[in-house]
């Protein structure tokens, strides 16, 4: 009576192991090829293994629960279990955005603690993934430049960091190194310090005069615009002045044209009351 629970076993070992192997295969696919596995080549895959397409089916929704663990572990920042369960979640939804999303996520956190370039790798491949799935996915987008940002700020620290290193070493070996020089080096040095402030105040003195000079100019360059806009203020003036005295004139001369118009009329000579007799 108890063969029948042990065969239960055997074959549900069996199948876990199938699962087990399918999600290797799969993960070993997108990583060799650098993109996400066709409908083809998934079910080939599950053909080779023996899987059924039910337990396909249970598998696709056993792997929304990888999903939700997958999450939990993210938000404690436990990337390794985050970045296992989403490995499981996407064998049977390989173009699941949002799990693609969550698992660059992890990838670039765990980037951030150990720095380790697999990581690095890891995410870009899933970022280029996403855009073949949706080439205007915005949120592979900015997760790839937060990446390129994060790795540009760490080089910063780096080189940072190495330069005063170099630095401190450097000042140290130079403070052994002088307090064993001659004097006369010493007198050499500080003669080659009075030669460096000596051309520097040339330097600063040549420069005074070129903005003294250039001051000057756009003085008198101004001055003399200034003059120029006097000049035609003057001559605006003066025409606006001899306008109003030729209109003047021309009033005065239609003046004398009216007058001598009614002078030679004879009908203004007669007075009006012989007129209206």
């Amino acid at each position: 009576m108890m063969v029948q629970p042990m065969e239960d076993y055997n074959f549900l070992n069996n199948r876990n192991q199938a699962i087990e192997n399918y999600i290797q295969r799969v993960t070993e696919l997108t990583q060799l090829k650098q993109t996400i596995p066709t409908n083809e080549e998934l079910l080939k895959i599950a053909s080779e293994l023996g899987i059924s397409d039910g337990e396909i089916a249970i598998a696709q929704k056993q792997s929304q629960a990888h999903f939700l663990r997958a999450q939990g572990y993210y938000s404690l920042n436990h990337w390794e279990d985050a970045i296992a369960e989403l490995e499981e979640a996407l064998a049977f939804n390989p173009s699941h955005l949002p799990m693609l999303h969550l698992l660059i996520k992890a990838y670039i956190g765990r980037w951030k603690d150990k720095h380790n370039r697999q990581d690095e790798i890891q995410a870009r491949l899933r970022i280029k993934q996403c855009l073949e799935i949706q080439p205007d996915d915005q949120e592979s987008l900015k997760l790839l430049a937060k990446l390129d940002q994060s790795i540009r700020n760490y080089q910063y620290r780096f080189w940072s960091l190495g330069a005063i290193t170099v630095l401190f070493c450097g000042s140290i070996i130079g403070f052994f190194i002088s307090d064993n020089l001659s004097l006369n080096l010493f007198n050499k040095n500080d003669q080659i310090l009075q030669n460096l402030q000596q051309e520097l105040n040339l330097e600063i003195d040549t420069l005074r005069k070129e903005q003294t000079l250039l001051y000057n100019e756009s003085l008198e360059q101004l001055r003399n615009q200034q003059r120029i806009n006097n000049d035609l203020e003057n001559r605006i003036i003066e025409l606006q002045n001899q306008i109003k005295n030729l209109e003047q004139k021309n009033q005065e001369l239609l003046n004398k044209i009216n007058q001598n118009q009614s002078s030679e009329n004879p009908f203004n000579q007669i007075p009006e009351s012989e007129i209206n007799e």
